[in-house]
């Protein structure tokens, strides 16, 4: 018996495309499509649309979808708003399975856009095609090789991204790509007309490629049920949220763009914890929590240890970890004697741990494996330089992160001079931030979905 597949497979695993509006110029967007689809391996077939004929890349083009003689299971639409209702209608008659609208002009630009995107609704009510957009930039699957994006295509990893905003799905690829991470599935639902941030939500839940899902939100259409889904999804993986729009302006600027209303923003903020959901701040927050979430556990507790080899790193990551919610707690004495035995006598042995200025590597294992006796929760260790040991102290450290059963962090203070040592960190899953505080804000929400992992929250009834 065949398994019934989620309505957006077709959309994410198609095996056949049609470009309506494919184009040879190479100023036209029917032209940017194409070659993305060709260069991003597409291994499906391919067909091209332009009313004139004629080949696009060497394929021959067809004047209309419904001239295509086999079936479709995607349909990709960069045509002007005034062909959407007549193309969608030809992709209805033709029962094709998904379709993106990459097309603007709907609900963003006020009365006239609302009544072509409420056409646009009504025209799909009750039909098995589902739409993602219109004004939207596309989406990729990078597991499949389905490059179906105008935007910047990230290299190949398992965080997968809903995003309201075209450009922020490129920005994403390259700030996630520079850290040595990649992206699964991408995805820019614009205007929302037939596709909501819910269905998507409820199809990562289950995808076998995506291990952390992102969004970028600018409001929630279907709230309760995103809500809901998300609080059976987040016991799978962690789901996190940049919500734009958390002031008057900020609302006022999202409808400019996509049409969209931006709900309370104190109760969203609550709903979102009941629901598990992990919220950033900022955009430097939401590519953090992404790429440490990716590469490190929830943390059980809030009891932290720190490591330094430099007094100021570590008190700065002291304060930090305090304003952040973490306890200090000193070693026990036994911890505290056998450091002695080889630290110099000026180093501290409380916490936060100052080896004082050391270029011994081993100083930073034998501490860690000492410590991690303890019973903290997570570690911290910051550096402050150390250029002429950084290979061997990385491997120093993945092998501790590999041996201690809590969860390590690494605070690199000098990030632009060993880029490719931190890039070897991120290889192998040693989360290193620039900042103690950064690393820190990461740390502290890794305890909030431990906590919601393990509290009475997820029994309560619906949000």
């Amino acid at each position: 018996m065949e398994i019934l597949k989620h309505s957006l497979h077709p959309l994410f695993n198609p095996r056949s495309i049609a470009v309506v509006g494919a184009s040879s110029d190479p100023e036209k967007i029917g032209f940017l499509m194409m070659r993305h689809l060709l260069e991003g391996g597409f291994k499906g077939r391919l067909y091209p649309i332009n009313p004139k004929g004629g080949e696009v890349f060497e394929i021959p083009a067809f004047p209309s979808i419904l001239k295509i003689p086999d079936p479709i299971d995607l349909a990709i639409l960069v045509i002007p708003r005034n062909a959407i209702i007549p193309t969608v209608k030809e992709c209805l008659e033709k029962d094709v399975k998904a379709a993106v609208a990459l097309t603007a002009g709907f609900r963003e630009i006020g009365e006239e856009g609302d009544r072509a995107q409420d056409e646009l609704g009504l025209l799909l009510k009750g039909s098995r095609l589902r739409l993602l957009g219109p004004n939207c930039a596309g989406h990729l699957n990078n597991w499949s090789d389905l490059n179906a994006s105008i935007e910047l295509r990230p290299p190949k990893g398992h965080i997968s991204l809903v995003s309201q905003s075209g450009s922020l799905m490129s920005a994403f690829a390259s700030n996630i790509g520079m850290r040595g991470l990649g992206v699964a599935k991408s995805t820019s639902i614009g205007n929302k007309v037939n596709i909501s941030e819910a269905d998507l939500l409820e199809y990562l839940a289950d995808d076998e490629e995506t291990q952390v899902i992102s969004f970028y939100l600018e409001d929630l259409r279907e709230g309760r049920r995103f809500l809901k889904i998300a609080r059976s999804a987040s016991t799978k993986k962690p789901i996190v949220v940049l919500k734009a729009g958390r002031t008057k302006e900020g609302i006022r600027a999202t409808f400019s763009h996509t049409g969209a209303m931006a709900g309370e923003d104190r109760i969203l903020d609550g709903a979102f914890r009941q629901a598990g959901i992990l919220r950033a701040e900022t955009l430097d927050d939401f590519y953090d929590l992404c790429y440490g979430l990716s590469l490190s556990r929830p943390i059980y507790g809030n009891a932290i240890g720190i490591l330094s080899d430099a007094g100021g790193p570590g008190v700065i990551a002291t304060d930090a970890a305090v304003f952040q919610g973490f306890r200090i707690e000193a070693p026990s004495r036994e911890a505290q004697k056998d450091l002695r035995s080889f630290l110099p006598p000026i180093s501290s042995v409380m916490n936060p741990i100052d080896m004082t200025f050391t270029r011994e590597v081993t100083w930073y294992r034998r501490s860690l494996e000492i410590l991690s006796r303890e019973p903290w929760h997570s570690f911290l260790v910051t550096i402050p330089s150390h250029f002429k040991v950084k290979r061997e102290l990385a491997e120093t450290l993945i092998e501790g992160s590999r041996k201690i059963p809590q969860p390590l962090f690494v605070a690199w203070l000098s990030p632009w001079e060993i880029q490719e040592t931190l890039r070897y960190l991120t290889e192998h899953k040693v989360p290193v931030y620039p900042t103690p505080e950064r690393a820190l804000r990461v740390m502290e929400k890794l305890v909030q979905y431990g906590r919601w992992l393990r509290g009475p929250q997820r029994s309560k009834g619906s949000v």
